[in-house]
């Protein structure tokens, strides 16, 4: 039987596939599992790259892959959210699990953070016009993004260990919490599975936010 929740016309059901919408609710601070992770330790995880407000009310963790083409079309989809509203914050979790090419992708990704050009690297990664067949294709578009490809090879090896420990982290909440593929969207207090539209984005955050304030009122 699946729990559900209605967002205007859409039904996110728990346990869809990851080719359509879906959504698994959560009480507010609930753990995901018996290993104890909450909902806030995914969503506010400071090591994590993120764009948005610090003030955000709605804080959104996205689970992608440089190589799957449902993260790439909800992209431009989730740049709309971020211009429209001005209180949703973003959360990015590379969770490489289209194989190597997308596993090399993410470390450059998270390695331009050391820069200060994850989002410049994240961007490009997201709408070059092609799926990476190697690693060289994703240089490619980095360099063409502006990103120093001399510092970045440094940056990649210096903090390696780093780099390992985010992936690690985010493979292991991604498994703690039972994702099946990419995209997964945690929003605020329930998951999202599959690529979402800028309508749905925003049906999203405004049921989250319906139910945060649902929340504060029972306290």
């Amino acid at each position: 039987m699946h729990n559900e929740i209605s967002i205007g016309r859409r039904r996110f059901l728990l346990g869809a596939s990851t080719l359509a919408a879906g959504a698994m609710l959560l009480r507010s601070g609930s753990a995901f599992s018996q290993e104890g992770l909450t909902p806030q330790q995914v969503l506010n995880d400071p090591d994590m790259p993120s764009i948005g407000p610090k003030d955000a009310d709605i804080v959104i963790a996205e689970f992608m892959d440089y190589n799957c083409p449902y993260c790439r079309k909800s992209h431009p989809e989730l740049k709309k959210l971020l211009k429209s509203d001005g209180k949703v914050r973003i959360v990015y979790k590379d969770w490489p699990v289209f194989g190597p090419v997308s596993d090399y992708a993410a470390r450059m990704a998270l390695a331009a953070k050391w820069q200060g050009g994850y989002e410049t690297a994240h961007d490009a990664l997201m709408t070059a016009p092609k799926r990476y067949q190697q690693d060289k294709e994703v240089v490619a578009v980095l360099r063409k993004a502006g990103i120093d490809m001399a510092r970045l090879d440094k940056d990649a090896t210096a903090h390696k260990a780093d780099i390992d420990k985010l992936l690690a982290r985010t493979s292991l909440q991604a498994e703690t919490i039972g994702l099946q593929g990419t995209p997964s969207w945690l929003v605020d207090s329930f998951i999202v599975f599959g690529g979402l539209d800028h309508e749905q984005l925003t049906e999203a955050v405004a049921e989250a936010r319906r139910r945060k304030k649902e929340a504060a009122g029972t306290k």
